[in-house]
């Protein structure tokens, strides 16, 4: 489908964000200017109070106006990306964002290098909104390098970010798939689908014309998936950091324990729990010969029928109607003010995402194609957007930027209270049985699949910090050893199955990918009791979505009622996981 084919009110709106593009240009111009004067700053941020106020005040001017240019080019690039108007706009945006860094290297040493008296200036009450994010980088100092080696940092960051930058920019074409005798356009979005085929041979002509094209370009990927490990080794080797694992998690202000804590209870302790779950699939599909391109086929008729946009909207706002009409109205906002994108076309980038800035609102990106689990990624994104709405108008610039750890708890809320709403209207045990096995799918993905997926990227991050080589060979044979441990004996292995790793975006994030287990785990403790009806959790709940930053993530979810740190909550995912297989497979047999 091409773009100018959707109606306009399936397309999202960015005139708001500049209705002349020449606007964009000003605001360049402006923070161009921002950049000037936050340069004469340079050896004066201790001087006195009024100073250090005035400077993290222009700070934040500049930030502000570079994100809202930033998120005004990155979002006509993934729906665009042919148009080269946009495409110099993004180059100007992340040209900007680069000479920023440069410049404004000086801050975080001469920050360091008078703790003492920033530490005095922060008991005045005109810092406090900025005294978590200034302890922070206080608590920073050890792996801070001197005035010269932190330039040269500065100036090789863009040039770190090729790698992504590679995986981002390129576009395969795959063969059609015949279903039929007719042909059918294969992409990312309708992979899934021909999955779910009950002819093996289109699964098997799906499976290996998808993954073939990324065996053809598997040098290609192998630079990139390797660039981007060597990028998080060197960063944390110069930053004196024992390994990649610890920057990433000092960054996110968490203990490294937390991270083995997930890869073992999902890699070790529990995974016998996916490998039945694989097992009675093979049962109940009858295949002797069960490859993984043969998971995706359901094993409940789909009772859903294909919904329209409009459709999912009302069972949204029927599944998040416990956390009331403010929370409904933010919902109707991102629907008729056009927040969202959501039909798949030719270029634009794949899969969902909720994107915005602190001037702008939260944009979602979607590939809609009216199944279920169309509506459950578009309750997802709406979950992160009103997180973004909320943490923007309640906490000031400095501390409405969550981190990613706490995320996806926001997203995964909403998907897992969408689908307790589906089992809990079933009029049949059979729908039941169809969406118990979609939460079981859905655990799947969060609670097995991506510990898996972190024990792949840790590896490789280990193997980078070694200077062990990583050709494409050494990466997908790894993968491919990792992917039959994972699934179990009851699965065979296709040949292709290792270039499967090069199709994964969330390798490039940093240790990303073990976040949504810590999603889903805290997700299910917090829908437990709001559909329990506990008042205070909701409550709490809210005001965690509108805390932004301001604390740690451990802190912020603790005062959401669930710590993170404690075994149970991961225990009780999993103990979940095997209740609903225990129903499933008790009304499946």
């Amino acid at each position: 489908m091409e773009r100018e084919d959707i109606e306009e009110k399936y397309k999202w709106d960015l005139s708001k964000i500049y209705h002349d593009p020449q606007d964009f240009y000003k605001d360049i111009d402006t923070c161009q200017s921002l950049l000037d004067q936050l340069a004469t700053f340079e050896g004066k941020l201790s001087e006195n109070i009024e100073t250090f106020i005035d400077f993290l005040t222009k700070k934040d001017d500049l930030s502000k106006l570079i994100n809202k240019a930033y998120c005004f080019a990155h979002l006509h690039c993934d729906v665009e990306p042919k148009n080269q108007d946009y495409q110099k706009m993004m180059a100007t945006a992340l040209s900007l964002l680069q000479q920023a860094s440069v410049t404004l290297v000086y801050v975080d040493n001469e920050i360091c290098k008078n703790d003492v008296k920033i530490k005095e200036f922060l008991k005045d009450n005109r810092l406090a909104s900025y005294r978590y994010t200034v302890n922070n980088l206080l608590a920073y100092k050890p792996h801070l390098l001197d005035e010269q080696q932190e330039m040269l940092i500065a100036k090789v960051d863009n040039i770190s970010d090729i790698s992504e930058q590679v995986f981002d920019s390129l576009r395969l074409e795959f063969e059609d798939v015949e279903v039929n005798g007719q042909k059918k356009t294969l992409n990312q979005a309708t992979l899934t689908e021909f999955l779910k085929n009950k002819d093996v041979n289109v699964r098997k002509d799906a499976y290996h014309k998808f993954f073939k094209e990324y065996k053809k370009f598997e040098n290609t990927y192998a630079t990139t998936l390797a660039g981007v490990m060597k990028k998080d080794a060197f960063y944390s080797d110069v930053r004196h950091f024992d390994s990649p694992l610890e920057a990433s998690v000092f960054n996110d202000d968490v203990p490294s324990s937390l991270f083995f804590k997930i890869l073992d209870k999902a890699n070790n302790e529990y995974r016998y729990l996916f490998h039945r779950y694989n097992q009675l699939k093979k049962e109940l599909l009858k295949i002797d010969d069960f490859y993984n391109y043969d998971l995706n086929i359901p094993l409940v008729k789909n009772v859903s029928q294909k919904l329209t946009i409009e459709q999912c909207f009302e069972i949204i706002e029927k599944a998040l109607a416990p956390f009331g009409q403010d929370y409904l109205n933010i919902i109707h906002q991102a629907k008729e003010e056009r927040w969202i994108d959501y039909y798949p076309t030719t270029g634009k980038r794949q899969g969902a995402y909720s994107s915005g800035s602190y001037l702008t609102q939260p944009y979602i990106l979607m590939n809609f194609i009216g199944d279920y689990n169309s509506m459950s990624t578009l309750i997802h994104e709406l979950g992160h957007s009103v997180h973004t709405y909320l943490s923007n108008h309640n906490q000031e610039f400095i501390n409405s930027h969550y981190r990613i750890f706490v995320a996806e708890v926001a997203s995964t809320v909403n998907e897992t209270l969408l689908i307790n709403y589906m089992m809990e209207h079933a009029k049949t045990s059979e729908e039941k049985r169809y969406y118990i096995y979609e939460q079981l799918e859905n655990c799947v993905g969060l609670i097995f699949r991506q510990p898996m997926f972190a024990d792949f990227e840790h590896r490789l991050h280990t193997m980078a910090q070694n200077n062990e080589p990583m050709s494409s060979k050494i990466i997908t044979d790894l993968y491919a050893k990792l992917s039959q441990e994972y699934f179990g004996d009851a699965v065979k292995m296709d040949e292709l199955v290792g270039w499967s790793c090069y199709y994964v975006p969330h390798f490039y994030y940093d240790y990303y990918v073990y976040k949504y287990t810590l999603g889903m785990t805290v997700a299910l403790a917090i829908v437990k009791r709001i559909l329990q009806g506990d008042q205070k959790q909701i409550e709490q709940y809210l005001n965690f979505l509108k805390s932004g930053g301001k604390e740690s993530p451990v802190d912020l979810l603790t005062h959401a009622g669930v710590n993170p740190l404690d075994d149970a909550i991961y225990d009780d995912a999993f103990h979940y996981f095997e209740d609903l297989l225990n129903e499933f497979e008790k009304l499946s047999k």
